[in-house]
Formats: C-alpha cells, sequence, structure tokens
C-alpha cells in the first residue's frame, strides 16, 4: 500500500492575499478621505465605506504574527495611502513590537507619507504611542512634530497646547502649519490664538492652509470669521465662499446669491445648493429653465440636493469646444437637463413648506436640528456644516473630525 505524506502547510492564510487586501485597505482610505467633506455621499454611504475599509483591514490582519515582515514594504514605501494602511493595521493588531516598527518608520519618514502615518497615529488607539508621541512632540523635526501634536489632540493627550502649537501654528511650512491647525480644530478646550497668528496664516497663498484656518476659526467661533470670510469670498477664495454659503444667516440670502452669481456655473450652483436657504431654491428653478445647459443640469442636481426630489428629465449632449481633440468630438461630455414641469410641479405642492423653512438638505430642515433620520440622508458637507454652525454659535454637538 503506497503511502501518501500529509500536506504540510506554512501558513494558515493564503498569503498572495495579504498584499490584496493592503492594496484595497489603501484604495478604500484614499477614497474615504477624498470624501470627507463630500456634497454627494450620505452619511449612510459613508458608513458602508468605512465597513469595507474594516473588513480588508480584517483581511489583513489574519497574517498573525507575520503581519510585520508582510507589510514591510508597504510601510517603507513611498505612497501616503499604503503607508497608512500597513500602520494602521500594525497598530491595531496591538502587537508592541509592530507599534515599534510603526514608530521606527515614522521617525524616519519624510515628505508626505508622513501624513499617511498621521493618519494611522489618529486612527487606533494612543496606548502604544503616546510615550514616543509626546517626545517627536518635544525633540522631533517640526514635520514630526505636529504630526504628534495632531495625533495627541484626537486622543485628548495634548497637554499644555499653547507650548506647543505656537511655533507650529506659524511655521513657513504649509504641511507643517495645517497639521497644528486642524490639531487646533480638534482640541475641546483650545487655548487662546492671538488675531496676528489667523492674519498672517489667511495672507499666505496656500489653499490648503487657509482652509485650515477658516475650519478652526468657524468652529472656535471667533468673532471676526463673518467680516473675513465675506472679504475673502469677495475676491473668489472657495473655502471662504463655501463658509459664507454654509454660516449665511437668514437676513443675508439676497446678497450672498448675488455673490455666487459672480462665480463660474459649476461653482456658482454648488454654492446656492450648499447655501440651501429658501431663496437658494427659487433661485436654482429658475436656472434649471435657462438655455445653458451646463448651469440647467447643475441647477438640476442642486435641487434634488436641497429638496430630495428627482427632476431629471432628458439626457443630452453637450457640444465640444472649438479644440476639443478628435475623443472628446466622438463621446462628448452628456449631462441629464432638468424635466422643468416636474420641477415647477414639485414647487407647487411643496413651495409653500420650504418657503417657511431655514436650510434645505435632501427635503430636511438642518437649519436648527438634525433628526436621526436626516442623519442618514444628508450629505457629509451638510452634517459638517450643520456641526460648524452649531458650534460656530457656541456648542459643539459633535466634534470636528481629525482626518
Amino acid at each position: 500500500m503506497v503511502a501518501i505524506a500529509p500536506v504540510l502547510r506554512r501558513h494558515r492564510f493564503i498569503p498572495e492575499r495579504i498584499p490584496v487586501h493592503a492594496e484595497e485597505l489603501a484604495y478604500l482610505w484614499q477614497r474615504r478621505r477624498a470624501s470627507g467633506r463630500s456634497p454627494d455621499i450620505a452619511l449612510r454611504d459613508f458608513a458602508y465605506l468605512q465597513e469595507r475599509i474594516e473588513a480588508h483591514l480584517q483581511g489583513v490582519s489574519i497574517a498573525g504574527d507575520e503581519l510585520g515582515a508582510m507589510l514591510d514594504g508597504f510601510l517603507h514605501g513611498d505612497d501616503r495611502d499604503e503607508v497608512f494602511a500597513a500602520a494602521w493595521a500594525l497598530l491595531r493588531s496591538g502587537r508592541p513590537d509592530n507599534a515599534r516598527r510603526v514608530l521606527e518608520a515614522f521617525a524616519a519618514a519624510g515628505g508626505p507619507v508622513i501624513a499617511g502615518f498621521t493618519d494611522a497615529l489618529v486612527m487606533a488607539p494612543a496606548a502604544q504611542t503616546e510615550a514616543t508621541l509626546r517626545a517627536a512632540l518635544v525633540h522631533g523635526s517640526p514635520a514630526h512634530a505636529a504630526a504628534a501634536a495632531l495625533a495627541l489632540a484626537s486622543h485628548r493627550r495634548l497637554d499644555d497646547p499653547s507650548a506647543h502649537l505656537d511655533r507650529l501654528l506659524r511655521h513657513e511650512e504649509p504641511s507643517v502649519a495645517v497639521f497644528a491647525w486642524r490639531a487646533l480644530l480638534v482640541l475641546e478646550n483650545p487655548p487662546d490664538v492671538p488675531l496676528p497668528c489667523f492674519a498672517e496664516a489667511l495672507h499666505r497663498p496656500v489653499a490648503a492652509l487657509r482652509r485650515a484656518v477658516l475650519e478652526a476659526a468657524v468652529w472656535r467661533g471667533e468673532a471676526w470669521v463673518p467680516e473675513v470670510i465675506g472679504r475673502l469670498a469677495a475676491d473668489g477664495d472657495a473655502s471662504a465662499l463655501g463658509w459664507c454659503a454654509a454660516l449665511c444667516p437668514e437676513d443675508q440670502q439676497d446678497a450672498m446669491l448675488e455673490l455666487f452669481a459672480a462665480r463660474p456655473v459649476p461653482q456658482r450652483v454648488a454654492l446656492a445648493a450648499r447655501l440651501g436657504r429658501p431663496k437658494a431654491l427659487t433661485a436654482v428653478l429658475a436656472w434649471m429653465a435657462d438655455p445653458d445647459p451646463v448651469l440647467a443640469a447643475a441647477a438640476g442636481r442642486a435641487w434634488e440636493r436641497m429638496t430630495g426630489l428627482s427632476v431629471e428629465g432628458q439626457r443630452s449632449a453637450l457640444p465640444p469646444a472649438a479644440d476639443a481633440d478628435p475623443i472628446e468630438q466622438d463621446f462628448p461630455v452628456e449631462v441629464w437637463l432638468p424635466d422643468l414641469p416636474r420641477a415647477r410641479a414639485q414647487w407647487a405642492e411643496h413651495g409653500a413648506r420650504w418657503s417657511a423653512g431655514q436650510r434645505w438638505c435632501r427635503g430636511f430642515d438642518i437649519q436648527t436640528a438634525l433628526t436621526s433620520e436626516a442623519r442618514r440622508w444628508v450629505d457629509l458637507e451638510a452634517f459638517w456644516d450643520f456641526g460648524a454652525r452649531a458650534a460656530f454659535a457656541g456648542t459643539r454637538v459633535f466634534p470636528p473630525s481629525a482626518v
């Protein structure tokens, strides 16, 4: 009788699947970062994305003791999101040796990948990283100190923030300053920051920095915000225009819409939808009748964002530009033109209720309250705008996001 030797298994999992899960985790994290303030994604969709991220994290974690060696290439790579995927998985494993790998790689990192490590340090528990982060805050490079400040602030572990943040908020490297301003944003009891510090940062021609500074100022309830965003918006600053829409008082609707009307078509309509005020609805209804198909189509999408009701009508190809290449001429961009009679019928049926409301998103009036049902349907931009308005008025109903 022939004896057959038993199969010897080197692994209790399929090794080839680990990098696949890690790549997918990195890709999904990139999507999460890009959609964190999206006007097109609802909270329920974001929750599903987070579930997919967690599923691939579990897929990576099956490697157990071999996880560190298998993710070493990702951890020391040059892709921000792959670095995050490896660092987060290793930190979540709970193994001290894996945490040490991450912290050593973080200390040696430079350039954009520091942001990937920062995301992981913010998202993972701080039990095994806090001591190293405190050391980096004091003795590390400005980039590492700012990353440590943000991670510690997100875990409510940043002691004496004024002593550590002052130099970082004014740092000449924009990426360092952005991390510092985000740390200031998430602090529950933020220290006083002198107005010149805000002014210096806002005068720098760096869009990401200005965005971080204005967000921190709004969530802190700085009294000068309305005047400054109005002045910046008049100069065309995109972030300031967005905050004008998000914070606009009821009695300034006409002025805001007049300001927005001077902007290019896609931005103009998006700002009106973010405004969500009753007069924005009437403006968007008028824009749907415009002969410009780009404006009419954008207005149809804005209408649905505010009312929750679709007015999609005929699909139409936009005429290619005079200098369009052959591919663009053969495959022109297509848009959904709005069904104007349907929109007018919806206004006839619901207009009185909409006019009596204050700020509309997906059919919910979210100016003063965000019900559990509204949370399921409103988009992420509207959700964070609601939190920012409440914080600006003096009450943080939920904390801002650190990532």
